[in-house]
């Protein structure tokens, strides 16, 4: 299921949660992880995701360890990370000797990570549960194995994909793109997304804007089908599109001429989240009158939302706005930036 389509059952999700319901609670984890359709919680996040792997549901296990993974390094943390990931890599080798291709896929994804020499703190730790799970081996040896579970995932996945199953069609590009390599996949995995995104999955249609906007496993950069594929999965609520549409709209990445009223309204709805950047930035527009009149009720108002929040960046922002008001002090409201 698509967080798309989370968002739009996301009222049935937490009822089946309350009961129980380990998909259900996993779901919802994603919903708070993610910030979709739901003010973004990662100890919400956390708490939704142990409920379902205290159940056995490996996706659970597998995203919990990866959020332990990501906290403070200590030891009850990389402990709690490498004993959930384990579990779930039992979980995802049963289900993927059963024929499941999004077992068989994670499992890909696994051993994929397992062979890279990166320093990622994640990455790391994926690589030291699969090393206890299975022995210590050597990056050939992973990436045989990565290669023989997206073989057998990719077979599944194509079937389905003919047949127009969109979550497939999704699954079987990312394969293509991300992990198998060479331009002729690469083409492969463009014209899979193009499919997803034409049907209206919000997460192709962000992979897509992705690809144009860095020229990715595309054959040119093209910011304009960029935005097209980023607005069209903005509109259905997704986040990380709305990110890049509201930072690409102000300019942030020099991909164009700052479009600051379009900036401004992709921070409204990414603000209603919760997002403190967001507020932050929609603070200093307002002071500066950028995309909008300039208006101070409307800048404190929004700086204040982020600094009650805990935002040290909006904190300091607000005391150089408090500067230029008291002072008139045109170099304090030149240095109040938008942050990315």
């Amino acid at each position: 299921m698509s967080l798309f389509e989370l968002i739009k059952r996301s009222e049935e999700i937490k009822l089946a949660a309350d009961h129980g319901d380990a998909q259900a609670q996993y779901d919802l984890g994603r919903m708070y992880e993610e910030g979709r359709g739901i003010k973004q919680d990662l100890a919400k996040a956390m708490q939704c995701y142990l409920k379902a792997a205290e159940r056995g549901y490996s996706k659970a296990q597998y995203e919990l360890g990866l959020m332990y993974s990501r906290l403070p390094a200590n030891k009850k943390n990389e402990e709690e990370a490498i004993k959930w990931i384990q579990l779930a890599m039992e979980g995802f080798h049963q289900a993927a000797e059963n024929g499941d291709a999004e077992a068989q896929c994670r499992l890909g994804e696994i051993y994929d990570m397992a062979k890279s020499e990166s320093q990622n703190k994640r990455i790391k730790t994926v690589a030291a549960a699969l090393a206890l799970f299975c022995g210590e081996k050597d990056a050939k040896w992973y990436g045989e194995e990565s290669a023989r579970w997206f073989q057998m995932a990719t077979e599944v996945f194509r079937q389905a994909a003919e047949q127009g199953d969109v979550k497939a069609q999704f699954e079987l590009a990312g394969i293509y793109c991300w992990f198998m390599g060479g331009r002729e996949n690469e083409e492969k995995g463009v014209q899979w997304f193009q499919k997803a995104a034409e049907q209206g999955l919000a997460d192709a249609q962000h992979e897509l804007g992705y690809m144009y906007s860095t020229g990715w496993c595309v054959a040119d950069q093209d910011i304009e089908e960029a935005l097209k594929w980023y607005t069209r999965a903005a509109e259905q609520g997704h986040l990380l599109a709305q990110t890049f549409l509201a930072k690409t709209y102000a300019g942030c990445d020099g991909l164009m001429e700052p479009r600051y009223a379009e900036a401004l309204k992709w921070y409204f709805k990414i603000a209603e989240r919760g997002d403190t950047t967001a507020q932050h930035n929609i603070g200093v527009m307002h002071a500066k009158g950028q995309g909008t009149a300039q208006n101070i009720t409307e800048a404190q108002k929004w700086l204040r939302k982020a600094v009650d929040q805990g935002d040290q960046t909006a904190k300091k922002s607000l005391h150089l706005f408090g500067v230029f008001l008291n002072q008139r002090d045109e170099k304090a409201l030149e240095e109040l930036k938008l942050i990315f």
